[in-house]
């Protein structure tokens, strides 16, 4: 067998002074370790790299910056948008309050003025008839002066109610003030139609009220214009109607 040799019989060599400069020289970062020159490259490369750095860290903030601005806006446009949103809604109701009476919802005399209108217009050219009802709730003082005006109110309620189901959805029925009514009809075809719609809504008007004491009946009194095509203006129409519901009130009598 042979002897291998004892390593540790060979004792590490010392580094000297001078081979320690040489290291240290060596791992500097700013330092090449080669010929004089070759460093810039690296400097410059890392200068670079620190530029980029900077720039991206700007950009980054300027980034952050963007989507708060942007968060900030979407929360803007929500806001306004509810805002409009509200706004559209008040118009709305301001539009129909206008035009609109309070107690029943049916057409105020404003709505009904510009309805009739229309329709007489319209008439005009379609060569078709239109006719105007008067109704007016008699001794409707005694139900007020009676039960009180709460009472009243839902009674009046009531009639507007009754109406609607009388008449079509192209016709108009309106609450002309207190307890008289207005309905315009458009486009009738024959006195026959226009009586039949008369004798619905005079049948339904007159049929029982429930009330706090009981049931309790109304009359009601009904005057009718024609419009005669180009021979009346709006406000005519309604005090012919007005007229012919007062001669059918006397009537009674």
């Amino acid at each position: 067998m042979k002897n291998e040799p004892n390593l540790f019989l060979n004792p590490i060599p010392a580094f000297s002074c001078s081979d320690n400069i040489a290291a240290s020289q060596w791992l500097k970062p700013t330092s090449c370790g080669t010929a004089p020159g070759k460093c810039e490259p690296l400097n410059q490369n890392f200068a670079e790299i620190a530029e980029l750095q900077k720039a991206l860290a700007l950009s980054q903030r300027q980034l952050a910056d963007a989507k708060r601005q942007i968060e900030a806006l979407n929360a803007d446009r929500a806001e306004l948008s509810q805002q409009l949103q509200e706004a559209g809604e008040h118009y709305h109701q301001a539009l129909h309050a206008a035009h609109h009476d309070a107690l029943t919802g049916l057409a105020n005399r404003t709505l009904l003025q510009d309805r009739l209108q229309q329709a007489m217009a319209r008439t005009n050219r379609q060569q078709s008839q239109l006719a105007l009802l008067f109704i007016d709730l008699d001794d409707f003082k005694a139900v007020n002066d009676t039960l009180g005006h709460a009472a009243g109110d839902r009674l009046l309620s009531e009639v507007a109610n009754r109406l609607q189901t009388c008449i079509r959805n192209c016709d108009t029925a309106c609450r002309y003030g207190g307890d008289e009514f207005l309905v315009l009809l458009t486009d009738i075809e024959n006195s026959e139609q226009l009586n039949a719609v008369i004798d619905k809504v005079y049948e339904n008007l007159i049929a029982p009220y429930a009330s706090a004491i009981g049931y309790l009946t109304l009359d009601v009194s009904i005057g009718t214009a024609i419009y005669r095509r180009g021979k009346q203006s709006w406000d005519e129409l309604i005090r012919q109607a007005d007229q012919a519901m007062y001669r059918a009130k006397a009537a009674k009598v």
